[in-house]
Formats: structure tokens, C-alpha cells, sequence
């Protein structure tokens, strides 16, 4: 179904993290006041170790027939691509410290990591949603953010709310998951992102 996968595509758990960062810029925090340099630079940092770096590895697997497509449609061809991001992941986090990157920032990192790694382990026995961890991540860590700082941040969660209802839809739909796939994924990525950006 096209519509399906252009969800599927746009809201790809690669991207969440560098369109959470977005959010959290403007979110009302004391991040709104860091030049733009530094908001580029932190921004440029986190996009290549989440993003740009793991899509590159994707070719170098296929050639090598460690996955057999780009889908990775059986749960045990994630497991090595997910342990070579989360290493990424890791280096994003300490390039971000040795920025001296706020504390709110270098936390999200780390959240990011730890739900990668959670999802890797999880794969080696059964297909969790990353789109829809990846999502619920993203509404826990505004969540988290709005309580924390007490700022109205309904209108973000409204919108992320959603998208996650039209992405969870969009990977039933490609019968990529099972519905208690969907709903776990959605549910630990949100319970791991507040847990960690209310408390640390």
C-alpha cells in the first residue's frame, strides 16, 4: 500500500532523533538560548550519528548478504545492524560531551542509545516496532519535558500523537507487525524517554 510506506518512509526511526532535537530547541527551555551556531552544531553532530551514519552501513551489509533487503523482514537481520547503530549512537554521545553540550542534550543522546540497544537485544528473539519505539520515545521525551519544566507543550504531543496513530496504522497495514509489536514498542520507547528526561 503506498500510502503505507510513504508513513512508513517519512517517519522512519532514524530520523526521530534529530526531528526530537528540533523540539527540544523550541521547546520553551533554557535550550531556546543557544546561538545558532551552537544549535547547528549540535544539531550537525547528532544528525550524522543517528541518521547519516547509519544509513550508510546498509549498502555494505547488502553487498556482504548480511540482510537480504533494506526491510530486514526477519527479526534476527536487525540484530547486527542495530548493534553497529548503537555503537554510532555512542559516538554521537561523547562527541556531543566533548562539545560541552548542555545536560539536557548529552541525556536525550544517552536515551536514544539505550532504547537502540534495548530494541537489539529484544530482536535477537522477537520484532519489536522501531517506528513505533522511535515514536514513543519521542512522545515520552516531550512529555517528560513538559512536566519537568512546566511548560504547555499540548500542542507537540497532540501532533506526535498522531503521526504515531497513522505510523502504527501504516506498519499494520504492510503487516510489518503484530499489533501487541505496535503497542510495546509505543508504550517502552515512551516509558524509557520520560523515565530518563524527567529524572536525569
Amino acid at each position: 500500500m503506498l500510502l503505507a510506506r510513504i508513513i512508513s518512509l517519512v517517519f522512519h526511526p532514524l530520523f526521530m532523533p534529530s526531528a526530537g532535537l528540533l523540539l527540544l530547541f523550541n521547546s520553551g527551555t533554557y535550550l531556546e538560548f543557544l546561538t545558532f551556531n551552537q544549535k547547528k552544531a549540535i544539531f550537525l553532530i547528532l544528525l550524522t550519528g543517528t541518521a547519516i551514519m547509519p544509513l550508510t552501513i546498509i549498502p555494505v551489509l547488502l553487498f556482504q548478504r548480511k540482510i537480504s533487503s533494506i526491510r530486514m523482514e526477519n527479526s534476527h537481520e536487525r540484530v547486527l545492524p542495530l548493534a553497529i547503530t548503537v555503537i554510532f549512537y555512542g559516538f554521537t554521545w561523547y562527541m556531543l560531551n566533548r562539545l560541552n553540550a548542555p545536560g539536557l542534550i548529552t541525556v536525550y543522546s544517552i536515551t536514544a542509545g539505550i532504547a537502540v540497544l534495548l530494541c537489539t537485544v529484544i530482536s535477537m528473539k522477537w520484532r519489536i516496532s522501531l517506528h513505533m519505539t522511535a515514536l514513543g520515545a519521542l512522545s515520552g521525551m516531550v512529555l517528560a519535558i513538559s512536566m519537568r519544566f512546566n511548560i504547555n507543550l499540548l500542542l507537540y504531543l497532540s501532533v506526535i500523537f498522531l503521526i504515531s496513530g497513522a505510523a502504527g496504522w501504516a506498519r499494520l497495514s504492510l503487516k510489518a507487525h503484530t499489533p501487541a509489536q505496535i503497542y510495546l514498542g509505543f508504550g517502552g520507547g515512551l516509558a524509557l524517554a520520560f523515565f530518563m528526561m524527567y529524572y536525569f
